[in-house]
């Protein structure tokens, strides 16, 4: 798979998971009543999971543009004006 194709797939992924994190925030504070609750256990797990995923794909994230950040980092602070 080119790196373009990668890029690209992380950050669908990554917009859908923080999508799906959204929903289940919404879901669980705001709408289904907190308790021992089916409903409200399974979207619980949802958020939990969703929020992990979303952590792991933001490393890998990371790590695809590690070179291009410490670039763009080193060119912030040696900049000469």
């Amino acid at each position: 798979m080119k790196r373009v194709w990668l890029n690209y797939a992380i950050d669908v992924l990554l917009f859908f998971t923080g999508a799906i994190l959204a929903a289940s925030s919404l879901l669980v504070w705001v709408v289904i009543p907190k308790g021992y609750n089916p409903q409200w256990l399974l979207w619980i797990a949802i958020h939990k999971w969703s929020g992990f995923a979303l952590v792991v794909e933001s490393l890998l994230h990371v790590a695809l543009h590690f070179r291009w950040l410490i670039r763009m980092t080193s060119r912030l602070f040696t900049r000469s004006e």
